[in-house]
């Protein structure tokens, strides 16, 4: 940063002391970090309001490989989706559980359009896009399957 703004905020004491507890539980070293992270992200949502938007994803999916065809489905999927899918790095967990990161590159809506594909398969136990703009930087997240 080559020049900053100062600010001021003000918050009732009890607003202050929660955000001031997530912020020494996330890592923070000053407040200042923190709300311009919140800004960051809350600016980044705009850009979900543009599904034509170019944007990079990484889907991290874990999914049970003793579940039927679905190592076939996976790979018939990755296939099928051709040049949107830039690289894959699957890596095995405990028992027949796996970590596949998907990165991937595409309209907003067809990366939403993917991860819902992915995240439907049965045998896929969890799944998260993210995304960035790659023109803004903003960082993006979709979705989780408990």
């Amino acid at each position: 940063m080559d020049s900053v703004t100062r600010i001021g905020v003000s918050l009732d004491p009890e607003l202050l002391a929660l955000f001031d507890k997530l912020i020494a539980e996330r890592g923070y070293v000053s407040r200042s970090e923190a709300i311009r992270d919140l800004i960051r992200e809350t600016l980044s949502e705009n850009d979900w309001h543009d599904e034509s938007q170019y944007m990079i994803g990484a889907l991290t999916i874990i999914f049970d490989s003793s579940v039927t065809g679905i190592l076939d489905k996976l790979g018939k999927m990755q296939i099928q989706l051709g040049s949107k899918v830039k690289s894959t790095t699957r890596i095995a967990l405990e028992d027949s559980k796996f970590l596949d990161v998907i990165t991937m590159s595409g309209q907003l809506k067809e990366l939403k359009e993917i991860t819902r594909e992915y995240t439907s398969l049965k045998g896929v136990l969890r799944g998260k896009l993210t995304m960035v703009s790659p023109v803004k930087g903003h960082m993006h997240f979709l979705g989780s399957k408990n």
